[in-house]
C-alpha cells in the first residue's frame, strides 16, 4: 500500500497523471483530511474531466464534510459519465438516507444491487434501511409490513455476509435486526461472530452486553460492558446501562459510581441523578460512611 509521501514523489515525476491525484485524494480522505482530498480530486478532474470514479470519490469527501447537496451533485455527475457503475448509486443512496429521503435511498440501493449483484455494501445499506423500516412499522403496530421489512433486512444481511464474510459490521447489524423480534440467542451469535472478526469492535461488546441484559443474564451483561469500557472509556451510555444492572443485582455502590461518571459527561443527566438518589437510599449507613 502506498503512502501520501509515495504519491507526492510520483506526482513530482508525473504531474499530469490524473489517477495519481485521485489515489492521493483517497489517502487524504482515509485520514479525514477532506479539504486536501477535495483539492486532489479537483486536480484529477481538471486533468481527466470524465472520470466517474473521481466524482464519486469527491462526492464521498463532500458528504463526510457535511455538504450533502454538493455530494449529490458529484454522484449525479458520476452516474452521467458511467450510468452502469454501481458505486455512485450506492454513495448517493447513503446520502439520501442521511437527508431523510428514504424512498430515494432505497431506489438507489436497488439500482446498485441490480448493476453489481456482488456489491456487498449495497446489500448491507439496503438491509439496514429495511431494518429501520421494520422498527418503524412495529412501533405503529403495522405487524404485517414490519414482518415484511424484517425479512427483507435479514435476506440482505445474509447476502452481504455471503459475499464478504469478513466484515464485522454486517454481523453486528444482523444481530441488531434479530433483537427486534427478541431472538436474543441468534443475536448473540451474530455479536460473537462480529467480535471474532474484529476483537476490538466496541459496539459488538456493548450490544452483546445489552442483549444479555435483556435476557436477564446480568453477570454476562456486566462482563461485556466492562470489555466495552476497556476498549472505549468514553462510552457514556454504557456506564448508564451498567449502573442499571448493578442496581438490579443490589450492588448499589457500584451503581452510584457509574452514574457519577455519567454526570461527569453530562452534569444535567436527570436519570443519573435519580439513580444516584435511589441507590444511595438503599446503601446501609455504615457502608456509605466507609
Amino acid at each position: 500500500m502506498k503512502s501520501i509521501t509515495d504519491y507526492d514523489q510520483e506526482i513530482l515525476r508525473e504531474p499530469n497523471n490524473a489517477e495519481l491525484y485521485r489515489l492521493r485524494g483517497i489517502e487524504y480522505s482515509q485520514k479525514d483530511d477532506y479539504d486536501r482530498a477535495i483539492m486532489d480530486y479537483d486536480q484529477a478532474n481538471k486533468l481527466n474531466p470524465g472520470c466517474a470514479k473521481t466524482y464519486n470519490n469527491r462526492g464521498v469527501a463532500y458528504r463526510n464534510k457535511g455538504d450533502l447537496e454538493q455530494a449529490i451533485s458529484d454522484f449525479d455527475q458520476a452516474i452521467r459519465f458511467a450510468p452502469n457503475f454501481a458505486r455512485p448509486y450506492l454513495s448517493r443512496g447513503i446520502t439520501f438516507e442521511i437527508k431523510g429521503e428514504k424512498d430515494r435511498a432505497e431506489a438507489d440501493y436497488n439500482k446498485a444491487v441490480q448493476l453489481d449483484p456482488k456489491e456487498a455494501d449495497a446489500y448491507f445499506y439496503r438491509g439496514d434501511l429495511y431494518r429501520m423500516f421494520s422498527e418503524c412499522f412495529y412501533r405503529k403496530k403495522d405487524i404485517e409490513r414490519g414482518n415484511e421489512c424484517f425479512d427483507l433486512a435479514i435476506t440482505d444481511f445474509n447476502q452481504a455476509i455471503k459475499i464478504n464474510p469478513n466484515n464485522a459490521m454486517f454481523y453486528l447489524h444482523r444481530g441488531m435486526t434479530k433483537n427486534i423480534k427478541e431472538d436474543f440467542d441468534q443475536a448473540i451469535m451474530d455479536f460473537d461472530q462480529a467480535i471474532k472478526v474484529d476483537p476490538k469492535y466496541v459496539d459488538a461488546y456493548w450490544l452483546r452486553g445489552s442483549t444479555y441484559k435483556r435476557k436477564k443474564n446480568l453477570n454476562l451483561a456486566i462482563e461485556n460492558f466492562n470489555q466495552t469500557l476497556q476498549l472505549d472509556p468514553n462510552k457514556k451510555p454504557v456506564y448508564s446501562e451498567r449502573a442499571n444492572v448493578y442496581f438490579d443485582i443490589g450492588d448499589y455502590a457500584k451503581a452510584v459510581a457509574d452514574w457519577e461518571v455519567v454526570l461527569q459527561f453530562d452534569p444535567n443527566d436527570s436519570f443519573a441523578k435519580i439513580g444516584i438518589n435511589r441507590a444511595k437510599g438503599r446503601i446501609p449507613n455504615k457502608e456509605q460512611k466507609a
